[in-house]
């Protein structure tokens, strides 16, 4: 996939813009092997997924099948994706977890637990581009619209968001900045063929919106 990726050309000069890129996730994971001479999912257990104690969250390479208690996950034509292999994922987000989990991996990621103070300022400083998210290290910085009890526009919330998706799946985590609130949502409806077409690749929705200012908002 690395090898594919680099045949094209950049899509803009360095520090001119910024992309998402599943590549650049796998180059993190060759990356954390060259440093450490371990493989990838080890040390990511042993230095992210153990220390805040993420028990119901695994990341298994290579095997189809989720086992134990879970959700199935579905194209938009209703056909089940839930069995799949993750292994083109790979550091990108082979990982299977629960909202429990993720939302207690934020809360120790944005409290300091994981990284050090000058970590976690990297973390939260973005790359801003006008019309464009300020999107940094892996976070989304988001501006939640609330509202006071009057009806009245508030001013915006500040959080920040993480999400994923493949095969069946998506999820959105928002934590807000001063750590007190944070929703964790799980859909089990992602069509990946959709998304390569250029289509929108999950049902037409205001719920997440709903949720958010519900959750997060006085």
């Amino acid at each position: 996939m690395i090898a594919r990726s680099v045949r094209h050309e950049p899509e803009f000069a360095p520090g001119k813009g910024w992309s998402y890129s599943n590549t650049n996730y796998l180059l993190a994971g060759l990356v954390i092997e060259a440093v450490t001479h371990r493989s990838a999912p080890a040390e990511i257990h042993r230095g992210i997924l153990a220390t805040p104690g993420l028990k119901d969250t695994s990341f298994p390479v290579t095997d189809p099948e989720v086992h134990g208690s879970h959700l199935h996950g579905y194209d938009l034509e209703g056909r089940d994706m839930t069995r799949f292999s993750p292994s083109y994922h790979w550091t990108a987000g082979a990982v299977i977890s629960t909202v429990d989990d993720l939302a207690r991996f934020e809360r120790a990621l944005f409290a300091g637990k994981l990284l050090r103070s000058d970590q976690r300022r990297e973390l939260t400083t973005p790359v801003e581009f006008p019309d464009a998210p300020a999107y940094g290290l892996g976070v989304q910085r988001m501006e939640v619209p609330c509202a006071t009890g009057e009806g009245k526009q508030a001013a915006p919330l500040t959080a920040w968001e993480t999400d994923g998706a493949g095969p069946g799946y998506t999820s959105v985590s928002l934590t807000t900045a001063d750590g007190r609130r944070q929703l964790v949502l799980a859909a089990t409806v992602y069509d990946l063929a959709a998304e390569l077409r250029g289509e929108v690749p999950v049902p037409r929705s205001k719920g997440l919106l709903k949720a958010q200012t519900a959750a997060l908002c006085d």
